[in-house]
């Protein structure tokens, strides 16, 4: 409770609170569920029964910035000191087809309630500090379980990412016990992933991946069809769950990394993914390059030959693929070794290379592609030699080099 009271007491909350007044608005979902729980605040939401545009009147007389992009769905998102708070109104559902519902208005907020998901994303703070629980969400919070609030099967038909969800939470909320009539349905109900957009499937997953230890939620969605639903070849071997124990020995989590040792590192089942899901660039660039590395890295590799590998691929690269080997090194038969190459890695500091196009076009070379040519080659020399410290030696090795295209 005093962590609530703490999230209350935050001025841009407060903000908010002392705009809307005598009209109720309240915490809910996820920052009441994680302030329970003792986790991190990310993302702080609020629920009211203010329609949309009499939350922009509220917000507007207040001088609070906002976007009304999600206003349709009844969410105006207002800006406060740069941050971002989600207001959206209760919301009862008209009809759903899996994938989107048709909503009307409420001034009821257990009728918003009961359009949720899980009973422990069903709760909701005034600014007294109040919790208001209709499904037992506290309790399930306290005991650990994972609850859909009313029929499960029916709340996963009326949006069938609700499955991911279910696996999501599980993952993160170190739950205990689990019903093995809800997971008969959710595996029933698998195949219907198909009409969500590779997008929310991609949100979920990538949540899933980030949790501490994902593994038996992974295990779980393997044996229950939700992998062979989500993408073809998504497989957890042994060399996965030696890559959890590895992460907690190194402090290092890469969800991206994560994903790449469930595709085996496979490049064409990892091209695959990243062609059918809305991957960030950065993240597609990430995993493709996972797929892409055909660098011989063994973990008996001399100094010399580290270091060259370290300027070739560079250091995020050539650090990645350490762990996949260790990680694939399920016996950890050479831990000690791949360990030493991951900690050269890490405190390697890139050697300068102390020519340019000047000292080239200075041996009497036209400028042109050919000075980048040469400039390479020396570089490549350079590197090979174990980035010899010595200007003449450089130079030496350039005039060679010049005469050699003349």
């Amino acid at each position: 409770m005093d962590q609530l009271k703490k999230i209350l007491q935050l001025p841009e909350v407060e903000k908010v609170f002392n705009a809307f007044g005598e009209n109720s608005i309240f915490l809910v979902g996820g920052c009441v569920r994680d302030t329970l729980m003792n986790k991190s605040v990310t993302d702080i939401d609020f629920a009211t029964p203010c329609e949309p545009l009499e939350v922009i009147e509220i917000l507007n007389k207040s001088e609070i910035n906002y976007v009304d992009i999600g206003i349709k769905f009844g969410t105006v998102t207002a800006i406060i000191n740069d941050k971002k708070y989600e207001i959206t109104s209760f919301r009862k559902d008209i009809s759903t087809d899996g994938r989107h519902a048709e909503v009307e208005f409420s001034k009821e907020m257990e009728a918003d309630a009961a359009r949720r998901d899980f009973t422990i994303n069903a709760l909701y703070v005034d600014q007294d500090c109040k919790i208001y629980d209709f499904y037992n969400g506290q309790e399930d919070l306290k005991n650990t379980i994972l609850r859909f609030i009313g029929d499960p099967q029916a709340r996963i038909k009326e949006d069938y990412l609700r499955i991911m969800r279910f696996f999501r939470f599980l993952a993160s909320n170190s739950v205990q016990s689990l019903d093995d009539d809800l997971l008969t349905i959710l595996k029933a109900e698998a195949s219907n992933l198909s009409i969500i957009s590779k997008e929310r499937l991609w949100d979920e997953l990538t949540e899933i991946l980030k949790s501490e230890n994902p593994i038996a939620v992974l295990k779980l969605m393997q044996e229950n069809s939700i992998f062979e639903n989500i993408s073809k070849g998504l497989k957890i071997e042994e060399s996965f769950e030696n890559l959890i124990s590895i992460e907690s020995k190194i402090k290092y989590v890469d969800p991206i990394l994560r994903l790449s040792l469930l595709f085996d590192n496979d490049s064409k089942k990892i091209e695959n993914f990243v062609n059918n899901f809305h991957l960030s660039s950065k993240e597609s660039k990430a995993l493709l390059q996972l797929g892409e590395m055909n660098e011989k890295i063994v973990s008996y590799l001399s100094m010399k030959e580290v270091r060259f590998l370290l300027y070739k691929i560079g250091v995020s690269n050539f650090k990645n693929q350490i762990i996949l080997n260790w990680a694939r090194d399920v016996q950890n038969k050479n831990e000690v070794n791949w360990r030493s190459l991951y900690e050269v890695a890490i405190s390697w500091e890139r050697p300068k290379f102390d020519l340019d196009s000047k000292d080239v076009m200075g041996m009497g070379i036209n400028e042109g592609p050919l000075v980048g040519s040469i400039l390479k080659e020396v570089e490549e020399w350079w590197a090979e030699n174990d980035f010899i410290d010595d200007k003449f030696s450089l130079i030496e090795r350039l005039k060679a080099i010049c005469q050699a295209h003349k």
